[in-house]
């Protein structure tokens, strides 16, 4: 097979295995990100309706995440508008920015270790993809 046409064929599906990651974690529908034949040839469509802003976290994503220290669960909770996931175990608190959760230790907070009821609320809510609220 001639190494160009090869090349773009590895590099198209490169290009739909990063949309359909990215239509999968973003919650995306089908017609909003590409559409039949288009879709083959890499071309993107936009929706004709403003795509609502999803809020919270995938809950495939909150079931598997785990503190990177201490390899404990963690909980996503909510104060104010800050957005963070709690380790059950130590208690670190790392940031959830623009719907991203940021799991370097570096960016971890100290905080109290979640009370039982805490993280019961929390886990109650991991099917929906939203933060327990906490605090004021």
């Amino acid at each position: 097979m001639n190494r160009g046409l090869l090349g773009i064929l590895v590099g198209l599906g490169a290009a739909i295995g990063a949309m359909w990651a990215a239509k999968r974690f973003s919650g995306t529908n089908e017609d909003e990100t590409t559409s039949g034949a288009g879709a083959a040839a890499g071309a993107i469509t936009t929706a004709t309706e403003p795509v609502a802003h999803r809020e919270g976290l995938d809950p495939t994503l909150l079931e598997i995440l785990a503190c990177p220290d201490d390899k404990a669960p963690v909980i996503y909770q909510k104060e104010g508008q800050a957005e963070r996931l709690t380790c059950t175990k130590c208690g670190k608190r790392y940031p959830v920015r623009d719907g991203i959760p940021v799991m370097l230790i570096d960016e971890a907070t100290p905080g109290p270790v979640p009370s039982e009821a805490e993280i019961a609320a929390a886990r109650a809510l991991i099917p929906q993809g939203k933060p327990a609220r906490v605090g004021p």
